[in-house]
């Protein structure tokens, strides 16, 4: 009989997920979800690699590259859409391919996946050596992703494999990310555990690796987009909190420097013009305590 998948296998725990009330179901549901944290935990540090990979290819004008099917493909793109406003990145800086494209987000494709020649026409319709593509499959097995890590890698890319079985394909892989969540509560659904953990994992990939490129300020987001009334609210909040001024003035500021709180923040305390402070950010390439500690 071939063994199956760590993802595959039956829980013991959650058997009589069908018999129990509603809010022992709720118990064990959650329980799993703090083993999809540990996993993560466990994971720290391949994660640091990738987030120091990532962050290079930041810094070196490449992209960061997701791709998958399914689930783990969704949580990709996701993941890239929320790069946009919360860094400040461009769109496509930061990107996600899903197998099955555009309609898959919404609605399953499911044999999109069996096909890796297909994963390797997609990945290179946006890869370019120096760029760093990160696979994503809870099985490690995914056709799709494992033919996008070849044609990458063949291309120069630096690559990354997050899966949740520990003796995943890693032929073409420079980091692997090993997120050994074990078998679902619903045996097979790996939007459950596996997809919690996967989003966990690139959450930690993104924000650390933002962090190292200078869109984060301490643990404040000072490249956000400020493109909504509660945006605004948080730009301005941001220009008080580290300029040490009153809300009417932080706002005046960002009015001031075009809606760019890092900009607002070195005109204030550097008593500058816009056109100077852009400056003085651009030499620092974007890093905000760097600009203002400059003497």
């Amino acid at each position: 009989m071939k063994t199956l998948l760590p993802t595959e296998g039956v829980l013991p725990r959650t058997q009589r997920l069908d018999r129990v009330p509603p809010v022992q179901a709720a118990r064990l549901l959650n329980a799993e979800d703090f083993n999809a944290a540990r996993a993560v935990k466990q994971a720290a540090p391949a994660l640091a690699q990738a987030i120091a990979c990532a962050a290079d290819t930041f810094l070196n004008k490449h992209k960061i590259i997701f791709i998958g099917a399914g689930t783990s493909g969704r949580l990709g793109i996701l993941e890239a859409v929320e790069c946009v406003p919360t860094f400040g990145v461009r769109p496509g800086q930061i990107t996600g391919i899903l197998a099955g494209g555009h309609k898959a987000m919404f609605r399953s494709v499911e044999n999109a996946e069996d096909n890796a020649a297909q994963g390797g026409k997609d990945v290179l319709k946006k890869a370019r050596a120096g760029d760093f593509v990160l696979a994503l499959t809870a099985s490690g097995t995914t056709p799709y992703a494992l033919g996008a890590l070849q044609a990458a890698r063949q291309a120069g890319c630096r690559t990354a494999l997050l899966a949740c079985n520990p003796k995943a394909d890693t032929r073409n892989v420079d980091i692997f990310i090993c997120l050994d969540t074990g078998a679902e509560a619903l045996s097979g659904s790996t939007r459950m555990k596996a997809g919690s953990a996967t989003k966990m994992a690139l959450n930690a990939i993104t924000t650390g690796a933002m962090a190292r490129a200078g869109k984060i300020y301490g643990n404040l987001m000072v490249d956000v987009q400020p493109t909504n009334r509660k945006l605004v609210a948080r730009a301005t909040r941001l220009i008080g909190q580290i300029a040490q001024t009153d809300e009417a003035t932080a706002a005046r500021c960002l009015h001031d420097a075009r809606g760019s709180v890092k900009i607002a923040i070195i005109m204030h305390q550097k008593n500058c013009t816009y056109a100077a402070a852009k400056r003085l950010l651009q030499k620092h390439r974007g890093f905000l305590r760097e600009a203002l500690h400059e003497k």
